[in-house]
C-alpha cells in the first residue's frame, strides 16, 4: 500500500522503509549511483500509462494532462533547488545537461574552460570538455587538487585575474589593441559534491568569483540534489544539470538542467523542431520560443514525468533538512565503525559539513571483490575510481537506510576481510 501520510520529523523517516520494497531483503546503499523509486512513484507512472490506454494518447484530456504535469513538475524541482520554474529544461541525464552547455555556447579560437582535478571529475563533466578542447582548440585549465579532492580558491582567483589583467594590458596608448593571446575564461564547471568521496566543493565561493568576473559557470550536482539543501541562486551558477535517478529517487532515463534565465540567452539549443520555434508569415524567418520551449524539442517521455512529480513531492514532503540529518546519521556510524577495522584507509573529509553521506574506502583485499562478496550477503555497495588509478568500495547512504543496517555492513566487512 502507498503511503499518504505527510512526514515532518526526522523521526517519522523510519516510516519510508515501506515505500521501498527492497528494504525487506537487502542494505541497499547505492544511491549515488541509481536509487530505487518509493511504491508512489512507480503507481504515478503506471497511473499514467492506463490514463494514456483509457483516454487515447492524442486526445484533448491527455494533452490537458501533460501541460499540466509538466507544469506541476517544474514548480516543484523550482521548490527543491530554489529557482524559476521556467529555468528547468527536462533533459535524459547529467551528461545530456552538461552537453547542452557543452554544444550550446558559442566557443571561439582563445576561449578556455576551469575545470577541477581533470580525471578526478566524473567522466560526464570531464570527457565532453576534453573533446571540446579538441574540437574547438579551447584549452582546459585545469586547478590541482588536494588528497581530499579540494582546489585552493586562490588558484581559481589567480587564473581569472590573470585574463583580466591581460585584456586591460592589451590597449595601450591612444587605445591600441596590443596582441596578447590570454584571455579571462569564459566557463568554470566542477561537480557539487565528489562521486568517489562525498566531499561537497566550495561553490557559492565560486559562484561569487565566478559572477566578479563574468564568467559562466556550471555544475555537475548529480550527488547533491536530493541529498542535500540546493538554493541555485545562492550559489550563483549559470547552469545545473542532475539526474532523476540517483538521490531524487525518480525514474531512469530523465535528468534536469537548470538554465539561468539571462545565460538561457547565451545557449544555443542543441535541436529545433516545432516544439522549440516558429515561422514568420513569410515562412522564411524562424524565431525560438522563450525557454524552456526553446530547449525542449521532441520531448515525450511523460509517462515517467509523472513518476517525477511523485519523487520530488515525496521528497519535499520528507523536507530536505531531514533528509540530509537522517543520511548522515547513517553515513556517520559506517564511517565510525569503519574508522575501527584495521587496514581500512577512509577518503574524503572526516567533517559531516564537508561531505554527503558517501562513505568510500580500501582494504587489504580489491575492492571488487568486497563488493561481490557483499552483494552475495544481500548488501549493495559500489566501485569507485579515488584517483591514480586506486579503487575503493563505496557506500551511499539515503534517507530509507539505517543505522542499524550500518552496523550489520561493517560487521559483514569484518567477516569478508578475516
Amino acid at each position: 500500500m502507498v503511503s499518504t501520510m505527510t512526514y515532518s520529523s526526522e523521526a517519522s523517516l523510519d516510516l519510508v522503509r515501506s515505500d521501498f520494497p527492497l528494504t525487506k531483503k537487502k542494505i541497499y546503499m547505492n544511491n549515488g549511483s541509481v536509487a530505487p523509486t518509493p511504491l508512489s512513484t512507480i503507481k504515478a507512472i503506471t497511473d499514467a500509462f492506463l490514463k494514456y490506454s483509457i483516454e487515447g494518447p492524442d486526445s484533448k484530456t491527455i494533452n490537458e494532462f501533460i501541460t499540466l504535469l509538466m507544469k506541476e513538475l517544474r514548480n516543484r524541482i523550482a521548490d527543491l533547488i530554489s529557482c524559476e520554474n521556467e529555468e528547468i529544461i527536462f533533459t535524459q541525464s547529467t551528461t545530456e545537461g552538461i552537453n547542452y552547455v557543452r554544444n550550446g555556447i558559442d566557443w571561439r579560437k582563445g576561449d578556455s574552460v576551469v575545470i577541477r582535478g581533470r580525471t578526478h571529475e566524473h567522466y560526464a563533466n570531464y570527457l565532453p570538455w576534453l573533446q571540446l578542447s579538441k574540437e574547438k582548440g579551447v584549452s582546459l585549465i585545469d586547478l590541482p587538487i588536494d588528497s581530499n579532492g579540494y582546489f585552493d580558491i586562490s588558484d581559481l582567483e589567480n587564473n581569472l585575474s590573470r585574463g583580466k589583467t591581460a585584456q586591460e594590458a592589451k590597449k595601450g596608448a591612444g587605445g591600441v589593441t596590443r596582441n596578447n593571446k590570454t584571455k579571462t575564461p569564459k566557463l568554470i564547471t566542477l561537480s557539487h559534491a565528489l562521486y568517489n568521496n562525498g566531499a561537497i566543493m566550495p561553490v557559492k565561493e565560486v559562484g561569487r568569483i565566478a559572477k566578479d568576473n563574468d564568467v559562466l559557470f556550471c555544475i555537475d550536482a548529480a550527488q547533491t540534489v536530493g541529498s542535500i539543501d540546493i538554493d541555485v541562486k545562492q550559489i550563483g551558477c549559470d547552469f545545473m544539470a542532475f539526474p532523476a535517478f540517483k538521490w531524487i529517487c525518480g525514474p531512469l532515463g530523465l535528468g534536469i538542467l537548470y538554465c539561468d534565465k539571462k545565460a538561457a540567452e547565451l545557449l544555443r539549443p542543441r535541436s529545433i523542431g516545432s516544439e522549440s520555434a516558429t515561422l514568420s508569415s513569410d515562412q522564411k524567418t524562424l524565431a525560438y520560443l522563450e525557454p524552456p520551449a526553446k530547449f525542449q524539442t521532441g520531448f515525450r517521455n511523460f509517462p515517467a514525468l509523472a513518476g517525477l512529480e511523485a519523487s520530488v513531492r515525496y521528497l519535499l514532503r520528507l523536507g530536505m533538512n531531514n533528509v540530509r540529518r537522517k543520511n548522515m546519521k547513517v553515513s556517520n556510524t559506517l564511517w565510525r565503525e569503519l574508522e575501527k577495522v584495521a587496514d581500512v584507509k577512509l577518503y574524503g573529509p572526516e567533517d559531516e559539513n564537508l561531505r554527503t553521506s558517501i562513505v568510500s574506502f580500501s582494504c587489504n583485499k580489491d575492492s571488487k571483490t568486497v563488493v561481490d562478496k557483499l552483494e552475495e550477503n544481500e548488501i549493495i555497495f559500489a566501485e569507485r575510481d579515488v584517483g591514480g588509478g586506486k579503487k575503493a568500495v563505496r557506500a551511499s547512504p539515503h534517507f530509507f537506510n539505517t543505522e542499524e543496517e550500518s552496523d550489520r555492513s561493517v560487521q559483514q566487512i569484518k567477516n569478508i576481510l578475516k
